[in-house]
């Protein structure tokens, strides 16, 4: 164990985000790119085709951007990483795959009571159906048939449709398309320079739930291959086609039924077979590693519905990842599925791909939040989602922030950085502490499936719930508890377990107990397992309720130790974790190394503190914290006796202690006399203020005509584009949209003249007022009428926006018009257009007035002050009195704040001040949400952002903007030491504002 990387953790330890491949690519800006993201503290990236990329996907200059971003990154000690698909989920190669019929993705269709003619019918049947119960075949009122369909096809996948990941066929056709033509181009730089492979999101379909089917009827279908019906019946030795209805729906009202287990294990081995083996096979051939993750993996439900079983498949990569969608997700079982799978076949190194879905206003403080509790389970890969190439037309709506320069906090995000890549090195060091096994219950998901169980991932049926929630439980009372335990899957256990005197061994883990919880069906071969392993001495532990099937068949379950589904009771019957944390809400994970053991516990509660606490460790030796913000080692005080040492700590609110605890100190303790008392001051008043940009108005509604017809009164610009793509029949843009390297394929039609006018209303004489837009090449632009001249442009924000002067004399005061004439087609981009420079500004509606800036700011949203557009860093000069040994900043809203060079990121937000009187910087650095968006959606704390949030409809919109809050929200305060005499700061020549 070195602790000398602490303070410098290697790149392997460092995220690698996506970086979204979305514009025309120039080499020159992603040189820039890469350079950025080192600054950022990134030990790589992924480069990863997304919507908008207008070079062509494996055309020739594609791979030769990929070479030179290889070698580039390789000059700067940078990892590059290829993704193998065009957006996603992998297995098409962008439509090349799905071009040919015989590959598309199909499914069998039940249709009860059909009113029309069907082709391709397997069978049809009479019973009669209430819900989803039937009862026996042969007469009833009610008329079942089961034929085969396609997916329906979607701009998405360039027109066409996703892949069938069971046929092999179509596995070779994309491997042959996409990864072949990376070994062709690429030659002796992978395995070197180029490190490995993203799969992203490949499924075999959806089992009655209808996601990602692009069906109206996919809530009727299950996935098909051709060879479906031949591989069902050698491998479980029946006709599936009789047994279609009991597939469907429940005989009789009974809930569970072989047919539906068996169906379920045959799409997982097809699924594995047929695609998971032949992608990691070529890999190895390859020397790459495979990372990336599968579809979806956030509870039971998703899991069977689209995958079957996520730690079966993490088997077959290198470096298997999961995906963490959203601030507040907190699924916390997929990590441990993932470490489970990771620890039993031998795999160090673990992927998130994290932060999707979050949009632009998520702080640091949540990027902390949703990566520690992955990192403390185990996870030591960070993939971010996303970092944008550019935010030209709909790829500023792909799924943002941008985790980039685009973002004005991008110079501070080392400081994230540095912190993770110290929590995964950490959490890789040694081995895990771990000795209780959990059989995981998700095929008691799948014996039970049945038309209408599940709506787009969304769970209808109580009894499958209860396994949900019992699934959960499970996890958190062992983990608050410090009690660590791993899932095993019942497939990989017939093949990886066996018992070994009183230990039970799973590949490369042993156990000691193994817990049965939540199950209503069981192998017979975990039975066998679970017989000899209580038969030699093992705890085998049934918690409530035993399972009640045995293969999916009533059976009677063999007699374990028994006790009720209950913490007390569980922890009473279980050996006392080794390291324990007396307050609520900590997760804790021991790891023994070759010194000593690293103790790391998280507080999961992002609104609490958790203070005094006493932690319980049950070894002697020294203890010392490693600061993962910092890299320093810090001494800890501690008792020891009866076996056990004892320390008390604090914790913030979301906040992680990583302790280590050796027979020899790291550091040694030294004699501290007690901390000063310190006064506690909150400094309230209007302050002066520094803006880190020139301030920003957003006009995003525009009157409109085509063709010079009739003006139509003012729309938000991304309705316009809607409706003028409407008129004209083509795809509007969005999330499924078909890519501009494939439309460029194809004429491209003119379809009218567009005239686009913005107006704003300027209260005062102005000094400065820029207008900044997309395309600038592409339209003619009017201010108040007059022709301006767009030959001289700067960069703003990101390559897709340029900046023009507007001449002073061509604004007035009142109101003003920006005028935008273009020649529209299918790759148009109708966008809003923006006002930079040094005004205020204030709505009526959705009209903006540009007023005069503020001389001083109070605490409070600067929204409500002349900046509701404002992104930039925003700097309060404080005044603070001699003696003032510790700034807090109660509450912020921004991604982060900087105070004397300190990034506060989150929880305590404390800075280390040098007890002079003077004028304080205090630098709020806020986040792009209240520029781009989205600014109409009226739907308050959604949980997710993506692309269709920023063209919501009815209730779900609002006209005039809706902000998050930016700024100093609550006063700061300061900590005195009060044996100095304190004087209040007096500006004065010698430390003025302007010195700042």
């Amino acid at each position: 164990m070195n602790f000398n990387d602490l303070k410098n953790p290697k790149m392997q330890w460092r995220g690698k985000p996506f970086w979204s491949w979305n514009g025309k690519l120039d080499k020159d800006e992603l040189f820039h790119q890469i350079d950025v993201m080192k600054e950022m503290g990134f030990g790589g990236y992924f480069m990863h085709s997304r919507t908008g990329l207008e070079t062509e996907y494996l055309g020739e200059e594609w791979f030769d951007l990929i070479n030179a971003c290889a070698d580039y990154g390789e000059s700067l000690g940078m990892e590059s990483w290829l993704y193998d698909e065009d957006r996603w989920p992998s297995g098409l190669a962008g439509g090349l795959v799905t071009k040919h019929p015989e590959f598309r993705q199909k499914a069998i269709l039940l249709e009860i009571d059909p009113l029309t003619e069907a082709k391709d019918v397997l069978a049809e049947f009479t019973c009669d159906v209430e819900g989803s119960t039937y009862t026996k075949l042969g007469a009833g009122k009610n008329h079942l048939r089961f034929s085969i369909v396609e997916q329906g096809k979607s701009g998405f996948y360039n027109g066409f449709t996703y892949v069938d990941t069971m046929n092999r066929d179509a596995t070779e056709a994309y491997l042959q398309s996409t990864h072949e033509k990376y070994a062709e181009k690429c030659g002796d730089r992978l395995g070197k320079s180029i490190k490995g492979i993203f799969t992203d999101e490949p499924h075999r379909g959806a089992v009655l739930d209808g996601f990602s089917m692009y069906r109206e009827d996919g809530a009727s279908t299950v996935p098909y291959t051709q060879k479906l019906f031949e591989e069902f019946e050698k491998r479980f030795g029946y006709d599936l086609i009789p047994k279609l209805p009991e597939l469907f729906l429940q005989l009789n009202g009974e809930a569970v039924s072989p047919v539906k287990w068996h169906f379920i294990e045959l799409l997982q081995q097809l699924f594995i077979e047929n695609f998971a083996i032949p992608c990691q096979q070529w890999c190895t051939k390859n020397k790459l590693i495979l990372t990336g993750h599968i579809l979806h993996e956030d509870n039971l439900t998703s899991q069977t519905a689209m995958s079957g079983s996520m730690m079966r498949y993490y088997e077959h990569m290198d470096l298997p990842g999961i995906d963490v969608l959203g601030e507040h997700n907190k699924n916390y079982w997929v990590v441990k599925q993932l470490a489970s799978t990771a620890r039993q076949t031998g795999k160090t190194q673990m992927l998130t791909e994290t932060y999707g879905c979050t949009g632009w206003q998520m702080p640091f403080a949540g990027h902390k939040a949703v990566g520690d509790w992955q990192a403390l389970l185990g996870i030591n890969l960070r993939c971010h989602h996303l970092s944008w190439y550019t935010m030209r037309g709909e790829a500023k709506r792909d799924y943002p922030a941008s985790i980039l320069h685009q973002s004005a906090w991008y110079k501070e995000y080392k400081h994230v950085e540095d912190y993770f890549a110290r929590f995964g090195m950490l959490m890789a060091e040694g081995e895990a502490v771990c000795d209780v096994l959990v059989i995981n219950p998700v095929e008691s998901v799948w014996a039970q499936v049945h038309l209408g169980w599940s709506d787009c991932l969304a769970l209808q049926d109580k009894k499958i719930q209860k396994v949900e929630d019992d699934y959960q439980k499970l996890f958190t009372d062992l983990l608050e508890n410090q009690i660590d335990f791993d899932y095993g899957d019942e497939e990989m256990l017939s093949r990886l377990a066996s018992v070994e005197g009183d230990l039970f061994r799973v590949g490369k883990s042993t156990y000691r107990s193994i817990v049965v919880a939540g199950m209503v069906t069981m192998r017979s071969s975990t039975v066998q397992l679970l017989k000899a392993f209580e038969q030699a001495g093992g705890q085998v532990i049934v918690a409530g309720q035993a399972p009640q099937y045995i293969d999916a068949l009533k059976a009677d379950f063999p007699s374990f130790k028994t006790i009720d589904f209950d913490k007390e009771a569980l922890l009473a019957a279980l050996p006392k974790a080794i390291a324990l944390v007396e307050a609520e809400d900590i997760f804790g994970q021991v790891r023994k190394t070759d010194k000593g053991l690293v103790f790391a516990a998280l507080n999961v509660n992002r609104d609490e503190r958790r203070e005094n606490v006493l932690v319980n460790i049950a070894a002697a030796g020294h203890v010392c914290e490693l600061d993962l913000q910092s890299g320093e080692i810090l001494a800890v005080t501690s008792e020891y006796a009866n076996g056990v040492t004892s320390f008390t700590c604090d914790f913030s609110k979301a906040g992680e202690k990583v302790f280590f605890i050796s027979p020899e100190p790291l550091i040694e303790a030294r004699a501290e006399a007690p901390p000063e008392a310190l006064e506690e001051r909150p400094l309230s008043g209007n302050f002066e203020y520094r803006l880190g940009e020139d301030n920003i108005c957003v006009l995003d509604f525009a009157r409109f005509r085509m063709n010079q017809g009739e003006w139509q009164n003012a729309q938000e610009v991304l309705k316009i584009d809607q409706a003028i793509r409407d008129q004209y029949q083509i795809m509007r843009r969005g999330g499924e949209m078909l890519q501009p390297w494939f439309v460029k394929q194809q004429e491209l039609k003119e379809l009218c003249e567009l005239e686009l006018s913005y107006e704003f209303e300027l209260t005062y004489a102005a000094r400065k007022v820029d207008l900044v837009l997309e395309e600038v090449d592409k339209f003619q632009v009017f201010v108040n009428g007059v022709a301006l001249d767009t030959s001289h442009t700067e960069r703003w924000i990101d390559i897709a926006f340029q900046r023009l002067k507007i001449p002073h004399d061509l604004l007035r005061q009142g109101q003003n018009t920006i005028s935008l004439k273009t020649i529209y087609s299918e790759m148009s981009n109708v966008e809003a257009i923006y006002l930079v420079g040094d005004f205020g500004v204030a709505l009526k509606g959705i009209q903006r007035q540009l007023i005069p800036l503020v001389d001083k700011v109070k605490i409070g949203d600067l929204c409500e002050q002349g900046f509701p557009f404002y992104s930039g860093s925003f700097s309060y000069l404080v005044p603070v009195p001699a003696g003032s040994e510790k700034l807090r900043l109660p509450q912020i809203a921004g991604a982060c704040a900087k105070v004397k060079g300190q990034v506060l990121g989150w929880d305590p937000f404390i800075a280390e001040l040098d007890g002079k009187e003077e004028l304080l910087e205090v630098e709020v650095i806020l986040t792009r949400r209240n520029t781009f968006g989205p600014l109409h959606d009226a739907v308050e704390g959604r949980y997710w952002v993506g692309p269709q949030h920023f063209t919501t409809e009815g209730d779900e919109w609002s006209d005039p903007c809706i902000f998050v809050a930016s700024g100093l929200l609550a006063a700061p305060v300061i900590y005195l030491n009060q044996k100095q005499e304190t004087k209040i700061y007096e500006k004065n020549t010698q430390l003025s504002t302007a010195a700042l």
